[in-house]
């Protein structure tokens, strides 16, 4: 792991394993008083954004091992199975954050909103579609779109869906709920790192870059002006 091709691989690998975690760590105690207090409209984009970012770290626990399958260099490998195992790490949370802040009855309505919401809807549809060409057809442009769409997703998608619980915990509302997002966030960091460098590597083209990040703001700028 000390003698690879590429500089940046043995820092990035120390810095992700040394990020390990456990959700049950932060106390949701105070969560369950305070997620009452949340007014319909902030209730409404809680439940949608917890729909949204499970479904997207679902999606990336299967998604990870078909890009990893393609990578030859055994140390990027590594750090692909790195990350998936954070991303079950992230859905662990997201179990425990629903399990805190909502009766059972609730969890199956808010695990499927996604569904029923055309902006986030289209956000999980465009990574969906992208990976399924990929691991239908592993050419080296359809690696290349799914190395960009996978930089959107971690490091647009997931961001976006943060900044709402940084909101509400600034204004003491499921701070703890915040704390646990901070920790995944801290996750992400490092795997926007790692896609960005296997981008950097691998060189696609300025058209499929522009183009999944011009589609992707836009989907984040409609998802914005939602109405709640």
């Amino acid at each position: 792991l000390n003698n690879i091709r590429y500089g940046w691989v043995n820092p990035l690998y120390r810095t992700m394993v040394g990020n390990f975690w456990l959700p049950q760590k932060v106390s949701l105690v105070e969560d369950k008083i305070s997620v009452k207090t949340l007014t319909e409209d902030e209730d409404k984009a809680v439940r949608d954004t917890l729909s949204f970012l499970i479904f997207l770290d679902s999606f990336q626990v299967n998604n990870l091992p078909n890009i990893a399958d393609y990578v030859t260099n055994p140390a990027v490998k590594n750090l692909l199975t790195i990350q998936a195992f954070q991303e079950v790490i992230h859905s662990e949370t997201y179990q425990y954050i629903m399990e805190a802040l909502y009766p059972s009855e609730d969890r199956d309505a808010i695990y499927n909103r996604w569904r029923n919401n055309e902006a986030l809807k289209q956000r999980n549809k465009f990574v969906a579609s992208i990976a399924e060409d990929f691991a239908e057809n592993k050419t080296t442009k359809n690696l290349h779109k799914i190395l960009v769409a996978n930089l959107v997703l971690e490091g647009v998608y997931f961001y976006q869906g943060f900044n709402l619980f940084d909101q509400l915990a600034h204004r003491g509302k499921i701070v703890g709920t915040a704390k646990e997002i901070d920790y995944i966030r801290r996750d992400e960091l490092t795997h926007v790192g790692l896609f960005t460098n296997m981008i950097k590597e691998v060189k696609p083209s300025v058209e499929i870059v522009h183009s999944i990040f011009d589609e992707g703001v836009k989907q984040e700028i409609a998802h914005c002006k939602t109405t709640y």
